[in-house]
């Protein structure tokens, strides 16, 4: 394998020859080299063209390779339109590689798959002496490219899959027991959900089928819609076994490295070493009240719709909804409500629902595994398409002012005829949760928030330069009112802008200056950067140079 992986390899990036044949030596020739996933289509090989159209927008196929993202505009580079890429809309359209070349983009030539702690150890000493750039990938769910670096050497954890159940799960160094799962860095939540169903508990987790437990959506915060009332995923964690960069392998917790463990709780993924696995606390198992309401969708329909859930969003807050609101249709769950008490909760909405002559459906359901199989397989995001993303955190106190509700529907009613799905309003920050203050480094936005919103538009597959940055402008321009009604807010760093103003602040607020100082102290030399990310090197750096210039 080696002498096929050093033709790809950019050695004035990577290094001597002599370090890379070394490197394969001690990852036992693990070293493996990687293509765009199109690229069979690109050389008329139609029977191996054939399998990546059927599997291009389904997360399953995508998930199980290094050489995909989910949103495959990262796999291009985006500055210069290199890529290797199919018409999302439209399969089987072959304009989209008759007469084009299959150019790498950003998808890394070489990477590992990771196995143990001494395979991260190897990357990061060969990084440091030779430098090498890295970049960490799961399971690709990223909406702005972090996981993925053009001339990287990266490293891929997807396939560390140990779960194991404790009800009594002591963290090291303590001696206080929870009920909890570890999961290895690459199970994914409906691994994760299957099995603490089998242990009757409840896990607190995502809402995509592979969407991994442990990585960037724990680091970066992890919400739920069972978060309202149970926590974010950093809320939630115990302990992560880690490589930092400086190259030791670490538990840590709320007793050892107690600065990382915290930095850990919302610094984001990519950034502060290769994560190998988490615990997180689980709950009992719960029954659930499940509200289901779908209208054919109008504009004026869509704004009664929205006004019914700007009216309501702090009551339905308060007792204990978590869920997905677009301008047609709401799905949410209630762990504490009766059903009697979830149909009158949810009567308002109902009643208009019907008025629309909409679909009702509020129904108590055994277990959270058994409300996502029924409802999250069919209404979770699609993946192969290019999005572009731009979303605001609501805070609660802006509900007790109407002129400000009334700016709040005019702007999400202003974004439907741009949205590719409406805007959505995620209920999912922790409005019920009791936190230890200052416990997470997450923005304390979070805490003071009703509503993740989320504004999204799908780009065409082969989006000239100009017309990328026609898009971005149209998101910057539909989020730009909710930043102005929300100055002292911020951002989901998982589910943000690509190119989100100032976004120290908007990320982290108050807590960036000290995850900084945590970041330079476990990353001396610098190896791990991504974009936006703590310690950014800044969009002039060389690495970043597939990301187009906006402003």
């Amino acid at each position: 394998m080696l002498p096929g992986l050093l033709l790809l390899f950019p050695l004035t990036l990577y290094g001597a020859c002599a370090d890379l044949a070394s490197l394969n030596t001690t990852l036992a020739g693990r070293l493996a080299s990687a293509r765009p996933i199109a690229e069979p289509c690109f050389e008329d090989d139609q029977a191996s063209c054939l399998p990546v159209q059927q599997g291009y927008l389904n997360p399953a196929f995508r998930v199980e390779r290094y050489d995909a993202t989910m949103y495959p505009s990262f796999e291009t580079c985006l500055a210069t339109g290199e890529g290797c890429v199919l018409n999302y809309a439209n399969i089987n359209d072959s304009s989209a590689w008759i007469n084009r070349t299959c150019h790498q983009g950003s998808i890394s030539s070489t990477f590992v798959e990771i196995t143990t702690a001494a395979d991260v150890q190897s990357a990061f000493e060969f990084a440091r002496e030779t430098g090498t750039l890295l970049s960490i990938k799961n399971t690709g769910h990223d909406f702005i490219g972090r996981s993925v670096l053009k001339d990287s050497l990266a490293l891929w954890t997807h396939n560390l899959k140990s779960l194991e159940y404790n009800a009594a799960f002591v963290p090291e160094g303590g001696n206080t027991s929870y009920s909890a799962i570890t999961a290895g860095a690459g199970v994914e939540w409906i691994e994760v959900y299957k099995f603490a169903d089998e242990h009757n508990v409840t896990a607190i987790g995502g809402y995509h089928t592979t969407v991994g437990a442990t990585g960037g959506w724990l680091m970066g915060g992890g919400h739920s819609i069972l978060s309202p009332v149970y926590g974010l995923g950093v809320d939630r964690v115990l302990q992560f076994k880690i490589v930092t960069p400086d190259g030791v392998y670490r538990t840590v917790n709320e007793f050892n490295d107690i600065d990382l463990f915290w930095a850990l709780r919302g610094g984001g993924g990519g950034t502060f070493g290769v994560v190998l696995e988490a615990t997180m606390l689980v709950e009992p198992q719960l029954k659930l009240q499940v509200a289901s309401l779908s209208i054919n969708r109008t504009t004026e329909g869509a704004r009664g719709f929205l006004q019914i859930a700007i009216d309501n969003g702090v009551k339905w807050g308060q007792e204990g909804w978590g869920g997905h609101i677009f301008g047609d249709n709401l799905l949410s769950v209630n762990p504490l409500l009766t059903l009697d008490e979830a149909k009158a909760s949810m009567k308002e909405a109902a009643d208009y629902t019907l008025s629309q002559n909409g679909t009702v459906i509020i129904e108590e359901v055994p277990s959270w595994y058994a409300f996502f199989q029924n409802y999250v397989p069919s209404v979770q995001a699609v993946v192969g398409i290019h999005i572009v993303l731009g979303t605001r955190l609501i805070p609660t106190s802006l509900f007790s002012n109407e002129t400000a509700k009334a700016q709040l529907l005019d702007t999400f009613v202003d974004m439907l005829p741009f949205a590719t799905a409406d805007p959505q309003l995620v209920a999912v920050p922790p409005i019920l949760y009791n936190h230890t203050e200052g416990a997470t480094s997450v923005t304390p936005a979070w805490r003071d928030a009703l509503w993740h919103v989320i504004f999204a538009i799908t780009m065409p597959w082969n989006a000239t330069a100009e017309q990328k940055q026609d898009w971005f402008n149209v998101v910057q321009n539909a989020s730009q009112p909710l930043r102005d009604l929300t100055p002292d807010s911020g951002a989901y760093l998982n589910e943000a802008f690509i190119y989100e103003p100032d976004f120290e602040t908007a990320f982290w607020g108050e807590n960036y200056p000290r995850l900084l100082s945590i970041k330079e102290k476990y990353d001396p030399d610098g190896l791990l950067d991504c974009w936006h990310c703590v310690g950014w090197k800044g969009a002039e750096d060389e690495r970043y140079g597939c990301y187009p210039e906006f402003s």
